[in-house]
């Protein structure tokens, strides 16, 4: 089956990816906090789309993994890593597959590290000091669309 092209060439599932990722990294950035209820509705429409393409449930298996690694870590770090940064990235593997979600993934934890740097050495900024997750996100997978 062919994909649907919108959008300067892009594919319906890339429009949707970028629409919830930019909903959510906007979220994060101002309010500190991440949709549930679009996060529940971005993991179901993403089972249903991987079911009706056929696709195989192995390539959520890293992803949830890597999502459920997350969720462990902030339960056992006591929020300082997000609850809801686990739920988004468990909710992108019906979306990316183990590729693109270990791009994305990548990319946006360097993005990440590199800006904690910055606070940390030039903005004199604190170990303690939080900084939102998901619009490092949105940039790993725009940096996945441009790489892949």
């Amino acid at each position: 089956m062919q994909p649907v092209r919108i959008i300067g060439g892009m594919e319906v599932k890339e429009v949707c990816i970028l629409t919830f990722l930019g909903i959510n990294a906007w979220l994060d950035i101002k309010k500190q906090e991440i949709s549930l209820i679009t996060v529940g509705l971005f993991s179901a429409v993403g089972f249903l789309w991987l079911f009706y393409n056929e696709g195989s449930l192995l390539e959520i298996v890293v992803p949830l993994a890597v999502g459920a690694l997350f969720l462990a870590l902030s339960i056992a770090a006591r929020g300082a890593i997000g609850m809801g940064d686990s739920w988004m990235l468990m909710s992108l593997g019906p979306w990316l597959g183990t590729e693109g979600f270990l791009w994305t993934l990548c990319i946006g934890m360097l993005l990440a590290g590199g800006w904690s740097l910055i606070l940390l050495a030039i903005l004199k900024k604190n170990r303690h000091t939080e900084i939102p997750f998901v619009p490092f996100l949105l940039t790993g997978y725009v940096g996945g669309l441009i790489l892949w």
